[in-house]
């Protein structure tokens, strides 16, 4: 229970203003939320949040998610435009163990190797590509997490986003068939292990299928991160295209042309 009364805490002003927004739909909404506090506070806090950062980019955002056969967490409108956006969370539990980053700031920290958090972006992605279906609208996937090693190097490293969209990078040496022996200079290449919307296409080399197409772009968030608190990663083919100049004060990262054909580079917008 200390836990869960730290997080409340320490999130107790995000939290009262969530609970006062809640106040302006049904009740339900309000004891639905309060609920998911208690169960998964975590959860609970990246989704009030992630609904403040919205806001913050003057997006009107309203809560979506039916009451009892699930959906997107929110249906926002900007410039008569709109867009849904799905909240999950990263706990720290689970990051701490898959990346063995510390959950808290230390003092006086040695410097320690750690994994990047790509597998659980991407398990993130597949989990909610089912929740995201059946849309009439662009659809965002909100990834957060309280976790601070996460929060503060890895989503604030736009290498973690890149590898989102091309997957886990290898250096590798082109072997000279005829000396046996590897030829001058490295390159960078990659399996599209851990990518997130694009796969191989099968029985067909150096060629790409794109996947998980319900979700229109990924969003890195994090409090740990300055504002605007958050970095964005577009679909290169989704169902519906997120007009990213709804979010300009966001960077987002997408693929450039010709990625079909195996050639990825990553672009910056």
């Amino acid at each position: 229970m200390k836990k869960s009364f730290d997080l409340t805490d320490t999130y107790a002003e995000v939290i009262n203003q969530h609970r006062n927004w809640l106040n302006g739909f049904s009740s339900q909404r309000l004891k639905q939320w309060e609920d998911l506090l208690k169960a998964n506070p975590e959860g609970a806090i990246c989704e009030a949040m992630t609904r403040e950062l919205l806001s913050d980019h003057n997006v009107d955002v309203q809560p979506y998610e039916d009451l009892s056969h699930g959906g997107p967490d929110f249906l926002c409108t900007k410039n008569d435009k709109h867009f849904y956006v799905e909240v999950t969370c990263i706990t720290k539990k689970t990051a701490t163990k898959k990346t063995k980053l510390d959950a808290e700031p230390q003092i006086n920290s040695p410097a320690k190797w750690y994994q990047p958090p790509t597998q659980q972006i991407l398990e993130e992605v597949r989990h909610k590509t089912f929740q995201c279906k059946d849309l009439n609208e662009p659809c965002l996937l909100a990834i957060s997490t309280l976790h601070f090693g996460v929060g503060f190097i890895c989503f604030r490293d736009k290498h973690i986003a890149e590898m989102v969209l091309t997957g886990t990078p290898y250096i590798s040496w082109d072997i000279v068939r005829d000396a046996g022996e590897a030829s001058k200079g490295s390159h960078q290449t990659t399996n599209l292990k851990n990518s997130g919307f694009v796969r191989p296409q099968k029985n067909k080399l150096h060629s790409i299928d794109e996947a998980r197409k319900t979700i229109s772009a990924v969003l890195l968030c994090s409090p740990y991160m300055k504002p605007p608190r958050a970095v964005g990663i577009l679909h290169p083919n989704p169902n519906y295209r997120f007009d990213r100049s709804l979010l300009p004060d966001i960077d987002f990262c997408s693929l450039g042309e010709g990625y079909e054909s195996g050639r990825l580079t990553v672009e910056w917008i």
